[in-house]
């Protein structure tokens, strides 16, 4: 199953990642059809696709290793540009995981209230 296989569970769930930037802005639609939602396996699904924008970090941790590689080789002005990717992927990952973790708020809360509804308390 692909990223959006949540989706083939329950297709009322709204699609996470439609930016250049990782998931796109949460809205209140979107946290309402996740509080919706009776899957707790699509909600589990959905989740571990929030979480896997962490992933994203490997272009800063790259672009530090190669400014640092390159600095130690005498490559002053390489090291630099590496530097400033690095920082600007750094910026994105800060954007990327900020909005998965709106997301990932969302879906836990979820899942935590079916939780409580299959214990004996009311959904």
């Amino acid at each position: 199953m692909g990223p959006s296989s949540y989706r083939v569970l329950d297709a009322d769930l709204p699609w996470l990642g439609s930016s250049p930037l990782g998931p796109r802005r949460l809205g209140v639609d979107d946290a309402r059809a996740v509080m919706g939602a009776q899957d707790p396996v699509a909600l589990a699904l959905m989740l571990a696709y929030a979480r896997s924008y962490a992933g994203a970090l490997g272009g800063a941790v790259q672009g530090l290793a190669g400014a640092a590689a390159l600095a130690l080789v005498g490559r002053r002005r390489a090291s630099g540009w590496a530097l400033a990717v690095a920082a600007g992927s750094a910026l994105a990952v800060i954007e990327t995981r900020r909005r998965a973790r709106q997301w990932e708020a969302v879906i836990e809360t979820r899942l935590a209230t079916l939780a409580g509804a299959s214990a004996g308390e009311p959904a």
